[in-house]
């Protein structure tokens, strides 16, 4: 797998300082472009424009430390060797390091939606997906560190990690975590030793014709457990095959993340615990307030559940995936 900040890190800076001058180096598989690297030692994804997209016009943009512009005369130096060409620029412009490195991850993992030859509509796919995450990052984040890592550990548990991506919310605040045709799947998770959890009357209550599965995972920070960034890791190895895929998990990761991006590598967890810790649960078998006793007029309610008196599934995460797509029955 093309490791772009390494790539990156290797290029020394480039001898002029003006706003369009780099070092940069070619993507391997995708040579028409190019990482590149700046005077302030700031991080560029030129896209070739070819003679069939000169007229094609993005607006030139500067927002939330991402710069953008099309259809630009560059000086590349390229192992003491200068040339010039046009490019579509895509740049990070800001200070943080923590943010520099998901810059140069968004281009790695983009760069294969984009292809050699990119359409105008792909360019502008890319540039609008780089505005979108860097606005997000700016934001508070959607859910917890730990919430987050337990969904990923969930994923990462899968033999195909594609599938449950698939089936992965497209924001965060979606009722359940992961929704399938006769499936949906909640996670759930516990810094106690008791199985003691939050949920809304929607995520137990009976939907028909769909089952409801609970997964709960007992956590415990760890400074030799796994990060968010970690578990990434893991799961991208299992998805060469699958960019769409690899495209979701990033950008829903860091979106989700908002400002907490930059602690993304500091907080960590025991993978140990919760791989022995992980338990499915069908909703039918966990206690909850069932919807007909809830008056009318009354709405959002919520209630915490202790799981530790509910029989679980002898199932791993695979043979759910596997047996929604046959029957309902678990």
């Amino acid at each position: 797998m093309i490791d772009l900040k390494k790539i990156y890190d290797k290029l020394p800076l480039p001898q002029k300082q003006s706003p369009y001058s780099f070092s940069a180096k070619t993507i391997e598989g995708f040579e028409n472009h190019r990482i590149a690297k700046n005077h302030s030692d700031n991080p560029s994804l030129l896209i070739l424009i070819s003679e069939n997209n000169q007229d094609f016009f993005i607006a030139n943009q500067n927002l939330f430390n991402i710069k953008v512009t099309h259809n630009t005369k560059c000086e590349i130096e390229t192992d003491k060797k200068v040339s010039h060409n046009n490019f579509s620029v895509v740049s990070y412009i800001g200070q943080n390091d923590d943010v520099k490195d998901v810059f140069l991850k968004t281009c790695q993992v983009l760069i294969k939606s984009l292809g050699q030859n990119p359409s105008n509509k792909k360019i502008k796919y890319t540039v609008d997906k780089f505005i979108e995450l860097f606005k997000a990052i700016k934001e508070p984040p959607k859910k917890s560190i730990q919430g987050l890592w337990c969904e990923l550990f969930l994923i990462g548990q899968s033999s195909f990690p594609e599938k449950a991506i698939l089936g992965w919310h497209s924001i965060p605040e979606e009722k359940f975590d992961f929704s399938f045709d006769k499936l949906r799947i909640e996670v759930k998770s516990s810094a106690t030793e008791s199985r003691t959890h939050h949920f809304s009357t929607a995520q137990l209550n009976l939907i028909p014709d769909t089952e409801i599965i609970i997964a709960s995972i007992l956590v415990n920070t760890s400074v030799s457990g796994l990060s968010i960034v970690d578990l990434m890791k893991k799961i991208n190895s299992k998805l060469d095959d699958f960019p769409r895929q690899k495209e979701k998990l990033h950008l829903l990761v860091y979106s989700t993340l908002g400002v907490d991006v930059e602690r993304v590598n500091e907080i960590k967890f025991d993978y140990g615990l919760a791989k022995e810790s992980l338990r499915f649960y069908k909703s039918k078998d966990i206690p909850k307030i069932e919807t007909v006793n809830i008056p009318k007029g009354v709405s959002n309610v919520r209630f915490t559940s202790n799981l530790m008196s509910s029989s679980h599934l002898e199932i791993k995460i695979d043979t759910i995936l596997k047996h929604y797509t046959i029957t309902k029955e678990i």
